[in-house]
């Protein structure tokens, strides 16, 4: 649920975003020495509530999976084998730590098995298969084993938005695919999925990288980047997300939060700062990492001189 506050709240980094029960989980998971067998019931009663709710279960998981340390994932795996999200939170912790250092083989096959076995107790959860997903990107595996893991997803969840961005990134030029391919990718998720999909944020994403490869060109490239924020697609993509995220409810999924950082961010390179104000005034000072910290830049500096911008524009 996105709120707007009257007192300006100071801006934070909050892996749950605006999601206060799993908030107050991670802080008795994080603020104290929690032993295994009692952090066990204070995750198991935040994923019992998310029920078939599998855009809420992934958003859960990857903020237990950073918060929660590696000994205490793998032993409510091996405390409830019958769950499948205790697999699903191990093999999760694994991709996540997989973005920072590069995963062992043992690590990777680990995982692997964690998924196998998630999907075989709940065949109808997508959450184990995204993890494969996210796994086979980290080792650049090839096409023919990454996209029948995809379908897979889709099958049970169409509009799956940590799929999508996992899909996203491997189809990217810095990875296994190329500018057309990302982009061919986003323009059919843009073309079908609903207009509240937990995707929505994909095409504004893909823009912003945009915006940052050119300046990271340097040269002509660079001098002109700001040229793409005027043109018609990024109209076409800034204007409605401008109107209508914001508004109470509009936006039904788990990090809702997360894309209304992405217009308030966009709508600041395009050096439009009133317009980012009502937006920032949205977000209630939750600060996403991306794309605040692009370049190497500290998100919470960067998102706070928006932020004063916004509010000091006429």
């Amino acid at each position: 649920m996105i709120r707007g506050l009257g007192r300006k709240p100071t801006p934070r980094l909050a892996a749950e975003l605006d999601d206060a029960e799993l908030g107050r989980a991670c802080r008795q998971l994080t603020g104290r020495a929690t032993a295994r067998t009692l952090a066990a019931p204070i995750v198991e009663r935040l994923l019992d509530d998310t029920g078939r709710d599998w855009d809420r279960q992934a958003h859960r998981l990857a903020a237990l999976a950073a918060v929660t340390r590696p000994s205490v994932q793998r032993s409510w795996a091996e405390l409830r084998p019958d769950r499948p999200d205790a697999h699903t939170l191990f093999a999760w912790g694994i991709m996540a730590r997989g973005t920072r250092t590069p995963l062992h083989h043992d690590e990777f096959e680990q995982a692997f098995r964690a998924c196998a076995a998630a999907a075989r107790l709940d065949p109808y959860d997508p959450n184990p298969w995204v993890v494969r997903l996210g796994l086979l990107r980290q080792w650049r595996r090839p096409r023919t084993e990454v996209f029948p893991v995809w379908r897979e997803i889709v099958a049970r969840d169409a509009w799956h938005r940590e799929a999508h961005l996992q899909m996203y990134g491997y189809l990217s030029p810095r990875e296994c695919g190329s500018l057309a391919q990302s982009m061919d990718f986003v323009d059919q998720v843009r073309a079908t999925a609903p207009a509240t999909a937990p995707t929505v944020g994909l095409t504004l994403l893909a823009l912003i990288d945009r915006f940052h490869t050119a300046r990271s060109k340097g040269g002509v490239h660079a001098l002109t980047a700001d040229h793409l924020w005027s043109g018609y697609e990024a109209t076409r993509i800034l204007e409605p997300a401008q109107a209508d995220w914001p508004r109470p409810g509009y936006l039904p999924y788990a990090a809702a939060i997360a894309d209304l950082n992405l217009v308030a961010y966009a709508l600041c390179a395009a050096r439009e700062p009133a317009r980012a104000a009502p937006v920032f005034r949205t977000i209630a000072g939750i600060v996403t990492p991306l794309p605040w910290g692009h370049d190497g830049r500290d998100p919470l500096l960067a998102f706070t001189t928006a932020q004063r911008w916004a509010d000091a524009s006429p």
